[in-house]
């Protein structure tokens, strides 16, 4: 009787139980199960950033660190040396219009020479003088010249010039009285300023003014027109 008992109420519980599973909700059932995946997936994501980040800090550890650079510090005396010197550039340079410079002067000195041996030429040795206009050129330009033209060889152009025919002859002659003309202003305004400004006479008696002719080119001058028109 014991026995049949607790089968009674085993099937009892049993029928219980089905009648309790029959009255749960399906759609809670799926609710729990989708829940449980989420969870289960969240906790993997985390163990798999726990792991990436673990890889890193190991990663970092094991990189030796960097070494900063040094900055050069500017020295002030080297700075200012350099700024003193010049660059070789401009040393190319300045030296190249140097050599200019130079030329330029033995050019000028030869052709002075010439000029002047060609008028010696003339004088001296006119079978084998020859005419070139460029050295008459040279010599019709520097004629009141002292420093071009050397007083020894003035005598020797005067009579050059003296054979002299046609248009420079005409020449010869305005240049000169221009030289003339302009001492002749200079010593008049000289005497008009004598009276009325001494104490500026005094200043200018150790000046010479620009637009008085020196001494060599007055003379010159006036040998010319005296050779000349005569």
């Amino acid at each position: 009787m014991g026995n049949k008992n607790k089968k009674r109420n085993k099937s009892e519980h049993d029928k219980k139980d089905k009648s309790n599973n029959s009255n749960v909700d399906p759609q809670n059932v799926k609710d729990t199960e989708v829940e449980t995946r989420d969870k289960e997936a969240d906790n993997e994501e985390y163990e798999n950033t726990e792991k990436l980040h673990d890889i890193e800090d190991n990663s970092e550890e094991d990189e030796p660190p960097k070494k900063k650079k040094k900055k050069k510090q500017a020295v002030v005396g080297e700075t200012n040396e350099k700024k003193g010197k010049k660059s070789i550039r401009q040393m190319k340079k300045e030296k190249h219009l140097q050599r200019q410079t130079e030329a330029a002067a033995v050019a000028k000195d030869q052709l002075k020479s010439q000029c002047i041996n060609y008028l010696s030429q003339w004088k001296h040795n006119r079978d084998n003088w020859k005419f070139m206009k460029a050295k008459q050129v040279w010599l019709f330009k520097n004629k009141f010249s002292s420093n071009l033209v050397p007083d020894s060889s003035w005598p020797t152009l005067l009579e050059y010039f003296e054979s002299a025919k046609g248009n420079i002859r005409n020449m010869l002659l305005e240049d000169a009285k221009k030289v003339i003309n302009q001492m002749d202003e200079w010593t008049e305004k000289q005497k008009d300023n004598k009276d009325t400004e001494d104490n500026e006479d005094d200043v200018n008696d150790n000046e010479t003014p620009s637009n008085k002719p020196d001494d060599t080119s007055y003379k010159r001058a006036r040998d010319l027109i005296q050779c000349l028109e005569e």
